[in-house]
């Protein structure tokens, strides 16, 4: 896709179950990519310039847990649930971080005690970005603010500062930060977050 832009990339030809027809990519790619194009279109969407540099390395992090997945009793329904971190990172030629991204997402899944899903699986989960102000947490926040815009002043916070540094900010014994530049603006736990960007960094290329 490199080169193309997002008109042309929309335009690529697939079969009806989303797999490419192109001679360019048949003999590369027989998977699905539809979602790979979807996902495409709505960063050129987003995108916004962060401050980075095109000599700068570009890492992605993910971390997911499934420790809140639990069994159907005859009460509750049961949970199957993949919570998801992700970081995208930008690092100069000496590691310092020039750019970042951070979102997470939640995806539930029910059952009863048949094992049968009781979930709509049609509906995609939204990220907490996407969810924005519906997540809900400025009205129990202590600050006042949402989930999202705590990620984002914590993403704008690590800027200039390398991986061992963002891993030297002080937190709590529940993992939010004590650090002053940091209380007024997350008091959520960023202990993924630190996470996800180290793992961005030792993928950046």
């Amino acid at each position: 896709m490199i080169g193309k832009t997002v008109e042309e990339v929309k335009g690529i030809a697939v079969n009806e179950e989303g797999t490419p027809t192109e001679s360019e990519l048949t003999s590369s790619v027989t998977m699905h990519i539809s979602d790979y194009i979807a996902g495409i279109e709505e960063a050129v969407v987003n995108a916004e310039n962060r401050g980075a540099e095109a000599d700068d390395k570009l890492g992605i992090g993910v971390i997911t847990t499934i420790d809140m997945s639990k069994d159907a009793t005859a009460e509750e329904a049961g949970l199957a649930q993949a919570y998801s971190t992700y970081a995208a990172v930008t690092f100069d030629e000496e590691g310092v971080i020039t750019s970042c991204i951070i979102d997470s997402s939640q995806g539930d899944i029910n059952f009863n005690q048949e094992g049968e899903i009781t979930t709509d699986l049609s509906i995609s989960p939204k990220t907490k970005n996407e969810l924005a102000d519906e997540y809900g947490m400025k009205a129990v926040s202590g600050i006042g603010k949402e989930w999202y815009e705590q990620a984002d002043a914590f993403a704008k916070y690590v800027v200039g500062k390398t991986v061992d540094e963002v891993k030297g900010i002080s937190l709590d014994e529940e993992g939010t930060p004590t650090e002053s530049e940091l209380t007024s603006s997350v008091t959520i736990h960023i202990g993924p977050f630190i996470a996800v960007i180290e793992k961005a960094y030792h993928a950046a290329k």
